[in-house]
């Protein structure tokens, strides 16, 4: 039987398997196991699944995602953060959605200690929907600003997909870390200069009610952010200077975390057992999938499929910004019908060698792979962002959630073009990060 036969019949499995309701992982082991049996035998075909698992399994750099996870519970539980948009408010709660503005801004700041778009967007909704519901702001307007500030969760570091791309491409994870950093700058300004503009030409969306603030409450609220800020140092900047790896930014991340947490008094018993259920749920969940992911791609890769579709497109003469448009297309598809994740983790070996071997860096397209991550954290019908914001909102239609949320996926769409155009908005940072020891 000739390889691409293999390689199809395989695929064939893969989708049967995903279509009779088999979990992601389960149906990637099983297309990857059924493949290298009938490739290298049972006795050479188990020897590899178990090389790979075990590769797999022992990075050193997938350390970071456990760590990461329980930073996050910690902070959802304890309640880091909750006082970051009453701080921001304060700044810019004279604009025209102001707090919409201020939903923005606090997400974007507690992405650079959260790694998650779930935790950043239920930390910062749980005072911001009630808030601008009392004063009156048009709902899509509240639930589509916090839905979509939510997902630069992943995108400003640290970001667990990124660690998922990194791994599965052999991509260093902290220059994908410092990579984000402008991406998810330009993408928070766009949020807000959308909301600025919405927000003076119809008025009525977000009543003008400034907060009563003395420039004494300003200032203090430098004090009041103090954790959060002392977070981002503690994962960031040591990583920036290079005192620290990723993985160990990690650790100190989750360290600095449940000192805060306790210190504050603001993490229970129940709350830290819940965070460390959370945790091991997660990371279980993430290491499966990656094993299993791990085994098909090493089947891809001896069936030569990458290379067949590399030969495939370049013999289409067509240029690279077509190939990536027609690409990315497909993707935008995709985020509205399938879980992302998932879906990243499966095609990015067929993916990734076609991407680079068009000459597009890979550091650079592990940036738009979680920007398109974001869309579809906010696209029906697994957005995960609108089921959050929803049932923060007490279950109010699902509809007026989805309908806030749109406009923000276009704002993606137009980053994702500015980053086109100008990829050294992603690159310039990673070229002067100092190396890590």
């Amino acid at each position: 039987m000739s390889e691409p036969l293999i390689g199809a019949l395989l695929l064939g499995l893969l989708f049967a398997l995903f279509a009779a309701g088999l979990e992601v992982a389960f149906a990637l082991g099983i297309a990857g196991l059924a493949g290298l049996l009938w490739l290298k035998g049972w006795t050479v075909g188990l020897g590899v699944i178990s090389s790979v698992a075990w590769s797999t399994s022992t990075s050193f750099s997938f350390l970071a995602v456990p760590l990461f996870v329980f930073m996050s519970a910690i902070l959802l539980h304890s309640g880091i953060g909750a006082a970051l948009y009453t701080a921001v408010a304060r700044w810019v709660s004279f604009l025209p959605g102001g707090l919409a503005v201020a939903s923005v801004f606090a997400c974007a700041i507690f992405a650079a200690v959260s790694g998650s778009s779930i935790a950043t967007a239920a930390t910062i909704g749980m005072i911001a929907v009630p808030e601008m519901e009392k004063r009156g702001y048009h709902r899509p307007l509240i639930y589509g600003s916090l839905a979509s500030g939510g997902t630069l969760g992943i995108l400003i570091p640290p970001s667990i997909p990124m660690i998922i791309y990194g791994l599965m491409t052999e991509t260093s994870v902290g220059q994908l870390y410092i990579a984000g950093i402008v991406p998810g700058i330009l993408l928070a300004l766009l949020f807000v200069g959308y909301i600025i503009v919405l927000c003076a030409w119809r008025p009525e969306l977000a009543p003008r009610a400034p907060l009563a603030v003395t420039w004494r409450e300003r200032l203090g609220s430098f004090v009041e952010v103090a954790p959060v800020v002392a977070l981002i140092f503690a994962v960031l900047g040591t990583m920036y200077l290079g005192v620290v790896t990723p993985t160990e930014a990690a650790a100190v991340g989750a360290f600095v975390s449940l000192a805060l947490a306790l210190w504050k008094r603001r993490l229970r018993r129940q709350e830290l057992i819940r965070s460390f259920h959370e945790t091991a749920r997660t990371t279980c969940m993430v290491m499966l999938i990656l094993i299993c992911a791990s085994i098909f791609s090493h089947v891809i890769a001896l069936l030569g499929v990458p290379t067949a579709l590399i030969r495939a497109v370049t013999g289409l003469q067509l240029p690279p910004v077509a190939v990536f448009g027609l690409i990315f297309l497909i993707l935008i598809g995709v985020a509205y019908a399938l879980e992302e994740l998932s879906v990243m983790i499966i095609i990015l070996p067929f993916l990734f060698p076609l991407i680079t071997g068009l000459g597009f860096d890979p550091i650079w397209f592990g940036v738009i792979m979680v920007i398109w991550l974001e869309m579809g954290l906010i696209t029906p019908p697994v957005g995960i962002n609108l089921f959050v914001i929803q049932g923060l909102a007490r279950n109010r239609p699902a509809s007026e959630v989805i309908l806030g949320a749109t406009p923000f996926v276009f704002l993606m769409l137009l980053a994702v073009v500015i980053l086109f155009v100008a990829p050294e908005l992603a690159l310039w940072l990673p070229r002067q990060m100092i190396p890590t020891r």
